[in-house]
């Protein structure tokens, strides 16, 4: 039954109950066209709930309830139980069973192609923010009369003034226009601003949930690393926006039971990875913790087990391919750092040309996973190739910087190793972070002990450090295979 198919009769819009048996237990589900006024008549009645797994709001099945349901409903709407016993037609798919868009289901993504950065400057000793974009003659009226933002002709883009009241009107007139991006080096702490940013990126109808802010104080206040932050704000506002059926309210009253059920959904609808579910389960528990003081055993909420896959390597004659590939001395000096050091792909944007230290033969990493500093190992090909890119680009503060200064993008790293691959003809499958993977293997490889490795990696457990023994060669190839004791 299509609730999109569902006609109006007399002007009332229709809702036709449905009987459904799920583990022994029998209820009604609910199907109408989507209504304001029908869904606020459900939500001032806790007794009829949404289901993530029925994907309908439903109630307990009793000839009594279903008696209530059409007395409550009598004003706004015709209640037609005839089709209660029909079943669905099954429609087949060639498709994975079960892989219905969980996703869709929670949060629908805006369709938004074009989008601006913001950059911070100063002019005249005061600080602004300026963006780049060609609006439509249209646009261009309309940003005159809000009196936000001014045009900076002699530098040909658009600029406002660096405050947060400013910020946020001009956030207010963009993002229903375009995707806004924020450049490394404008630091923003607000929340009002951060969370705006997050999740401007869905569609907000009337029943969208916003993330709570006080969650979002509470990992600011512990000091969460902004992955750890984007990441638990993104599983929360999944979570929330998936029980489209019941209030904040009810959701932060939710125990195991619902959160194993919401759980054991996504992975029958999506197949997501046990890692990304395990990420789940720890973001909800740290919501219910800060939002209803509700302390949620971790022993009591099923978790999938974790897939023990050996990470992709390099070769040592494909990283030099890859290398050689890359004709910019900017771009080459990026990637053989990133893989001569061992370096994540933020360690390497966030590096200060002092960090590189010549005279010792390291590399100085700040503030990297989990906080903490770090040396690692500076390579003389490497010490060469960067004195000759300081010499030529003449870097500010950073080591490798953007286009206009500041922090370099990671994307656009990510798209060079992707151009030297394709150029070089290396196929091995794997990222920027696999040359991090091949610098480990190949240092043991080549004799270096696993106790040095952990460190220069900055690995908090020696067992991180040990998956690397299970990728490396080595010693493989030199075991005679009992093949070729056969003679034939």
């Amino acid at each position: 039954m299509n609730p999109h198919t569902i006609k109006r009769i007399n002007g009332k819009p229709l809702i036709y109950l449905n009987r459904e048996v799920v583990n022994g237990n029998s209820f009604i589900k609910f199907y109408f066209k989507t209504d304001e006024q029908i869904i606020r008549r459900i939500r001032n009645n806790d007794w009829i709930k949404f289901s993530v797994e029925l994907q309908a709001y439903y109630m307990l099945d009793s000839v009594n309830n279903i008696g209530i349901a059409k007395e409550l409903f009598s004003d706004i709407a015709w209640v037609n139980s005839d089709y209660i016993d029909r079943k669905p037609k099954l429609k087949v798919s060639p498709a994975n069973i079960g892989l219905n868009s969980f996703a869709q289901l929670a949060l629908v993504k805006r369709s938004v192609k074009a989008h601006v950065m913001l950059f911070p400057f100063e002019e005249d000793g005061q600080k602004f923010i300026f963006f780049k974009h060609a609006f439509s003659t249209g646009i261009v009226q309309e940003i005159q009369r809000t009196n936000i933002f001014f045009r900076n002709k002699e530098l040909k883009v658009w600029q406002f003034k660096a405050n947060r009241h400013q910020l946020l009107k001009a956030l207010d007139f963009l993002l229903p226009r375009l995707a806004v991006k924020i450049n490394a080096d404008l630091k923003i702490s607000d929340l009002k601003i951060i969370l705006k940013l997050l999740e401007q990126h869905y569609v907000k109808g009337s029943r969208f949930k916003n993330c709570p802010i006080a969650f979002a104080e509470y990992m600011q206040l512990h000091n969460y690393s902004k992955s750890t932050f984007t990441t638990y704000h993104s599983l929360v506002l999944r979570y929330l926006n998936t029980f489209k059926g019941h209030t904040l309210k009810q959701i932060n009253n939710f125990g195991v039971q619902e959160i194993d059920s919401y759980h054991k959904t996504w992975m029958q609808q999506t197949s997501p990875s046990p890692s990304l579910i395990n990420q789940s389960i720890n973001a909800i528990k740290l919501y219910h913790k800060v939002i209803s003081n509700q302390v949620i055993d971790l022993k009591d909420v099923h978790r999938p087990l974790q897939n023990k896959n050996l990470p992709s390597i390099y070769s040592r004659e494909e990283v030099k391919r890859i290398i050689e590939a890359i004709s910019n001395l900017k771009h080459k000096a990026m990637i053989f750092l990133i893989y001569s050091a061992g370096l994540r792909v933020s360690e390497l944007i966030n590096m200060h040309v002092e960090d590189i230290l010549v005279d010792r033969k390291m590399v100085f990493i700040r503030k990297s996973k989990g906080r903490k500093d770090r040396y690692t190992t500076l390579a003389d090909k490497a010490m060469l190739m960067l004195n000759e890119y300081i010499k030529q680009y003449n870097p500010g503060i950073y080591l490798f910087e953007g286009q206009f200064g500041g922090q370099y993008s990671s994307t656009s790293i990510r798209n060079i190793l992707k151009a030297a691959k394709r150029k070089s003809k290396v196929a091995t499958r794997g990222s920027v972070h696999t040359l991090r993977h091949s610098f480990a293997t190949h240092l043991l490889e080549n004799g270096t002990d696993l106790r040095y490795i952990q460190e220069l990696l900055g690995h908090n457990s020696s067992r991180t450090t040990e998956i690397y023994t299970h990728v490396t060669t080595l010693n493989i190839s030199k075991i005679t295979s009992p093949g070729d004791l056969l003679s034939f």
